[in-house]
């Protein structure tokens, strides 16, 4: 575990003071001279005796797939982020185990409170995402608060998304979009392309071929088609033609 710094942030009454100098008292292990608090003890050796990240993982994994780049929330669910995004960053946060307490633990392991969480720069090849948390814990009975430090890393992991799954066998595709548009020029499909790239549009295509006079879009259930095909309503003027199949 990386440590940063550590801090003791005290709840106790403030110290007292003579002639406008501040008292101060010996650390009960140490003898440093330090502000009087709750536990009358130094930092450095509070932090010795106690344990802020008990409980706290400093390492887990992500999932990300390689063929859309997005990244596995949860069973069956996946999002897309960006790296170093805010997305990312509660993606990461939540699979941290420790940051929240348990119904089975009692008042004695402390209620962890999450100060700051800020990203550290890695190896965009290292396939490791690294955050550094600040968090704050009670330590002891009296009121004493210690605030540390720590970076935590993510192992990110290679597997495939359900819909790039299919993509890769043949006869899975259940829904197909063809758009064709019979003119000269290639102005409005150069158009439609930069539109659906900038809005995500083709997100859940399994695939896509190009003609002379258009495009075919797979996708893999009847509701995905609908939305991409109410996204080209919304963008550019056509005529829709519904035409079903069924096998016996």
């Amino acid at each position: 575990m990386e440590v940063e710094s550590i801090q003791q942030v005290s709840s106790g009454p403030p110290s007292s003071s003579f002639g406008g100098t501040t008292a101060t008292i010996l650390c009960c292990i140490c003898a440093t001279p330090i502000s009087p608090n709750p536990s009358n003890t130094c930092s450095s050796c509070l932090a010795s005796q106690s344990d802020v990240t008990r409980g706290i993982s400093t390492e887990a994994t992500l999932h990300q797939c390689r063929g859309c780049s997005r990244w596995h929330q949860s069973e069956g669910k996946w999002i897309g982020c960006e790296l170093e995004s805010r997305e990312l960053m509660a993606l990461c946060l939540s699979n941290v185990s420790g940051l929240k307490r348990r119904k089975n633990e009692g008042a004695s392991h402390g209620k962890v409170r999450l100060v700051d969480a800020s990203w550290v720069w890695t190896e965009p090849h290292s396939m490791r995402l690294k955050i550094r948390l600040t968090i704050q814990r009670e330590v002891q009975a009296g009121g004493t608060i210690l605030q540390q430090s720590f970076i935590v890393t993510f192992i990110v992991r290679n597997q495939q998304c359900i819909e790039c799954q299919a993509a890769f066998r043949q006869g899975t595709w259940k829904s197909l979009v063809q758009v064709r548009q019979r003119v000269g020029h290639k102005r409005t499909f150069l158009y439609l392309e930069q539109l659906i790239l900038k809005h995500g549009a083709h997100r859940g295509c399994l695939s896509i071929e190009t003609f002379k006079d258009g495009m075919d879009f797979y996708f893999p259930d009847k509701g995905k088609a609908a939305r991409f095909m109410s996204f080209l309503e919304d963008v550019v003027p056509l005529k829709v033609c519904f035409l079903y199949l069924y096998c016996l």
